[in-house]
């Protein structure tokens, strides 16, 4: 024995029965009114369809809209939650899928979690990404240059080699971050905490540092030139590059 159908008519089905409802109601109604009259009824039949189909064709495209839009949320999300991936073939293709679409530069990424992501080598130049969560990701040889990572969180991340050049990350947290080897040249890291970073070789040519949290921090061999150091906070474990000669902090001052 067949099982019993049951459930709602097929969408096609159902837009058929209600097609042809329609062209009844409009025969019924014409002969209410006119009788039998071939060429009146074909007259109706013209103007209403013109009307209807104009109106479907309206719907039509409202609908194809919203299902592209819809399409569109489900793939960012979808991109989103590859990029935060620990395997490197996979965030690269978001990465790159993410770019060709547009959504690296408009505000998609803020506040992403990617925490423990491995974003090695990823081109991410220029990226809008302020408050993301990146706490131990794996940003190695990374391309950042013009990144807005304000706000991000990034501690225990690894930032050795990575292109940090103009980047915003003012108020970023980097606590026992490995920036190892980066350019970070003209970069903002204003009130930034670095506490316990390692910036070992990096180059910090010309970058606003003022009101960065520096205690505990390794800035071996650091280049320095023309960077903004004022308020910053620095205490007897800071590592300066030799022969430099820190602005003045009350932490350091504490611990003497």
């Amino acid at each position: 024995m067949k099982p019993r159908r049951t459930g709602l008519l097929p969408a096609t089905a159902f837009g058929a029965a209600i097609m042809l409802l329609g062209v009844g109601v409009i025969i019924g109604g014409h002969l209410h009114e006119h009788g039998w009259n071939p060429a009146a009824l074909l007259d109706d039949l013209y103007a209403n369809l013109g009307s209807e189909l104009v109106g479907m064709a309206i719907i039509i495209l409202l609908v194809d809209r919203f299902a592209a839009r819809r399409e569109n949320q489900r793939l960012r999300r979808q991109l989103v939650r590859e990029m935060a991936s620990t395997d490197r073939g996979l965030t690269n293709r978001a990465v790159l899928e993410l770019e060709v679409q547009g959504w690296l530069h408009d505000g998609t990424l803020a506040d992403a979690q990617l925490s423990g992501a491995d974003l090695a080598g990823a081109r991410l130049e220029r990226a809008v990404m302020p408050g993301a969560a990146c706490a131990g990701a794996d940003l190695t040889g990374t391309n950042l240059s013009g990144a807005r990572l304000t706000g991000a969180n990034l501690t225990d991340a690894t930032l050795d080699r990575a292109n940090l050049e103009m980047a915003d990350l003012s108020k970023a947290n980097l606590q026992q971050a490995r920036l190892t080897n980066a350019d970070a040249a003209l970069a903002d890291l204003s009130a930034a905490s670095l506490i316990g970073a390692d910036l070992t070789r990096t180059d910090l040519t010309g970058a606003n540092l003022d009101r960065a949290d520096l205690r505990g921090a390794d800035l071996t061999d650091c280049r320095l030139a023309r960077a903004r150091l004022s308020a910053i906070r620095w205490d007897a474990s800071t590592r300066w590059p030799s022969g430099f000669t820190p602005p003045t902090s009350d932490d350091a001052q504490e611990e003497t």
